[in-house]
């Protein structure tokens, strides 16, 4: 009795574990290589992303970002 629930839970459990992989159409290769860069070392792409964004918003308030960060701390 018991073997039989094991198999079933055995059988239930490859098939929800099984992943195939992923695709993303033509931009696939590319993909494949920024997730195999980010899964070794993420840091240098989150620290190069985040001073793109600082600057992108620096571009858009310019000076006003003083005064947004004050908002925005006042709110939480």
């Amino acid at each position: 009795m018991s073997d039989v629930l094991y198999e079933k839970l055995v059988k239930h459990w490859e098939e929800v574990t099984e992943l195939p992989p992923q695709r993303v159409g033509p931009f696939t290769p590319f993909y494949k290589e920024i997730t195999k860069r980010l899964k070794v070392m993420p840091w240098p792409a989150i620290t190069i992303v985040s001073i793109l964004f600082v600057f992108g918003i620096y571009l858009v308030f310019g000076s006003d970002i003083a005064t947004l960060v004050s908002v925005l701390q006042r709110g939480f």
